[in-house]
């Protein structure tokens, strides 16, 4: 379970590079469309990708990403999965609007607003690092489970996952850390414009979602090959 091992299985697939392109198009455009709330569709499809790259990965099959080319059957899951999603990250949410609001009203007395935001950090970030060191494995494992059982609630079943998470703690930590260095090294390539951004927008999704797929397989073990 590694960052080599997810872009090994990314290159291992002849056609890789026209559906990192598709992959790569439709992030692009979601980024683009999200404020008018259109790009929720697009986060839908590429959850939905996600879940099949993770049913192939906890399958071990020779080629983790799916094809493009009936892109409405990712719709339906790829939803209930964005609204889990968007509950899970609900204590991110407002932590971020909480700081937002914090630089608002104390733009005028830099001082105390500075004092407060720095007291605010102190107190919430241990908290929400904690809870992020929780959130992100019960979401990999709840994907894991939808994937097998297609319904909203395997991501909320808090105790199976925090059973599966504390019996294998040492493989958690262990995908928390490739995880981390994953989307570190992601976020470096927004710094070369278009080719890097281009990068970004192909390898997010796939990339995190073979991580997921390797620690599912590791915690929950291995599933049989879709029957396609």
């Amino acid at each position: 379970m590694n960052i080599s091992m997810a872009v090994q299985g990314i290159l291992r697939d002849r056609d890789y590079l026209r559906k990192l392109a598709i992959t790569a198009l439709i992030t692009a455009v979601t980024l683009a469309l999200t404020p008018l709330l259109v790009g929720l569709a697009g986060w839908a499809l590429l959850f939905g990708y996600q879940v099949e790259i993770m049913r192939r990965v906890r399958a071990d099959g020779p080629r983790p990403l799916p094809r493009w080319d009936q892109p409405a059957r990712y719709l339906a899951p790829g939803a209930n999965v964005l609204i889990a999603f968007a509950i899970y990250n609900v204590p991110n949410i407002l932590l971020g609007c909480g700081w937002a609001f914090i630089i608002g009203v104390s733009d005028g007395a830099r001082i105390v607003g500075s004092t407060v935001m720095i007291a605010s950090v102190c107190c919430l970030a241990p908290i929400m690092l904690v809870y992020n060191a929780l959130m992100l494995p019960f979401f990999a494992l709840g994907l894991a489970r939808f994937a097998e059982d297609p319904r909203l609630s395997a991501f909320f079943a808090v105790g199976s996952l925090y059973e599966d998470v504390g019996q294998q703690l040492g493989v958690t930590l262990q995908y928390l850390l490739w995880l981390v260095l994953a989307l570190a090294a992601l976020a470096a390539l927004l710094i070369i414009p278009l080719a890097g951004w281009a990068l970004f927008a192909a390898l997010l999704f796939p990339v995190t979602g073979i991580l997921a797929g390797q620690y599912a397989r590791r915690v929950l073990g291995p599933t049989a090959p879709p029957v396609r």
